[in-house]
């Protein structure tokens, strides 16, 4: 990185100099407001000053005095002209110099040169009213005081200024960088984290600013990363003892037939097999069920008639041949946003799970209560204990009394279910059936009918 990506990668730089530029900005175009401020007042003070010398020149002539006299001041920052009718300078206070009149018509002139002069003056032109002779008394002040004025305030500007800028610049410096320290301490212990040392967190900053907020907020990020890696490397563990168990079997009983093929037929070392990989399958396909729906890409989102659904997988069971006997004399419409596939699948899994819980009869349920649909699916096996019913959802559960699974199931299907249901906004929960058993609900918004 070369140094100007280094400047402008820092932000206390960044700040710094975008506060420095600005208020540099500003004063500068203040000092110039300022300048010309100054300069239109002494104008102003200049053309007064003539105003009020005419005015005492014109109240001598009222009183006698000649055109000569009244024109003679005696300074050299003033010059003084009186015309006569014709327009000729018949009176003035620099005689050699000032034979051709300043101006011929009342008014003002801010800056003007005087013939054989060095400097500039300001020129007010009035009328006389005490003399017939006398028509125009022109009066003239010098702009050295202006121009030394507005000098010396742009000199001071010029030094002040900067002076200004660089102290407001190492102000923004230091309190952006008090203000950046916390974070800069974050960043170091957040660089220390990592996945050996996910349980550190970091150190809180005292005061609610931004700063301990943020601190907070990332302390709640590393406790979400923290709790899902511990949730990956369970569910990791979890599958590898499960696929493990169908890999043994299938290995014993290969080599058992290869150690004592007079003990083993081909029909039952095929039975084996089926069995085994059929479990694995079972098995596989609900993991890569599960993820597909925690990535959120596990078929489009449409408006699904539930209760065709369970019509489908009502249908499905009974073809098996099962002694259970389902109701579905409960079951009316309800429809909801989702994926038919998943829902099949929640549908799907319920009921597999209550036939093999079952000790005779399954009730299944559908209803819409306002904006909500319940799917409700009763059986009359064992039940759930009320301190087993969240765990029963969860991945590889196993319960003392061997609900959630058992040699017919994954231990992914209560938990398949929960994560569908969730991911299209509902919940489910297992409360005590009318029939004795299990009772499972699931709660979805419900889409209304077009």
């Amino acid at each position: 990185m070369n140094l100007l990506d280094r400047i402008t990668a820092s932000v206390r730089i960044r700040v710094t100099l975008v506060a420095a530029l600005f208020v540099l900005l500003v004063t500068a175009v203040g000092s110039i407001v300022v300048v010309a401020v100054i300069g239109h007042t002494v104008d102003y003070t200049l053309i007064d000053s003539a105003r009020q010398d005419a005015a005492a020149i014109d109240a001598q002539l009222a009183r006698g005095v000649t055109p000569a006299a009244a024109a003679t001041t005696g300074r050299n920052d003033v010059v003084v002209q009186l015309l006569n009718a014709s327009g000729v300078v018949i009176a003035s206070d620099r005689p050699d110099e000032l034979t051709v009149p300043l101006r011929t018509t009342p008014g003002e002139n801010n800056t003007q040169d005087i013939p054989g002069g060095h400097e500039t003056y300001t020129i007010v032109a009035q009328a006389s009213k005490a003399n017939r002779n006398v028509r125009l008394i022109i009066v003239g002040r010098s702009t050295e005081l202006r121009d030394d004025t507005r000098a010396e305030t742009a000199r001071t500007l010029a030094v002040s200024v900067p002076l200004v800028v660089l102290a407001l610049a190492m102000i923004v410096w230091l309190s952006v960088g008090r203000a950046l320290r916390p974070v800069e301490v974050m960043r170091e212990e957040a660089d220390q984290i990592h996945a050996a040392h996910l349980a550190r967190r970091l150190a809180v900053p005292a005061g609610s600013d931004e700063i301990p907020r943020l601190a907070r907020t990332l302390n709640e990020m590393l406790d979400r990363i923290d709790e899902s890696q511990r949730s990956q490397r369970q569910f990791v563990s979890d599958a590898s003892h499960e696929l493990r168990s169908p890999l043994a079997v299938l290995r014993q009983s290969a080599e058992l037939g290869l150690a004592h093929p007079e003990l083993v037929s081909q029909e039952s070392l095929a039975d084996d097999v089926l069995h085994e990989t059929a479990r694995l399958e079972d098995l596989v396909s609900a993991l890569l069920l599960l993820a597909r729906v925690e990535s959120h890409t596990a078929g489009p989102i449409e408006p699904v008639d539930v209760d065709d659904v369970v019509l489908v997988e009502v249908a499905r069971i009974r073809d098996t041949g099962t002694a259970v006997h389902i109701d579905v004399s409960a079951l009316s419409a309800g429809r909801t946003t989702g994926s038919t596939v998943l829902l099949g699948q929640v549908v799907r899994n319920l009921l597999d799970n209550a036939v093999r819980h079952a000790t005779g009869r399954i009730e299944v349920g559908l209803h819409q209560h306002g904006h909500v649909m319940v799917l409700r699916v009763d059986d009359d096996g064992s039940g759930i204990a009320a301190r087993d019913r969240e765990s029963v959802f969860e991945r590889f559960v196993r319960l003392d009394e061997g609900r959630a699974r058992d040699e017919g199931g994954s231990g992914l299907g209560l938990a398949i279910v929960r994560t569908i249901v969730t991911s299209l906004g509902g919940t489910v929960r297992v409360v005590d059936a009318p029939l004795g058993g299990a009772r499972f609900e699931v709660m979805l918004p419900t889409t209304p009918d077009e």
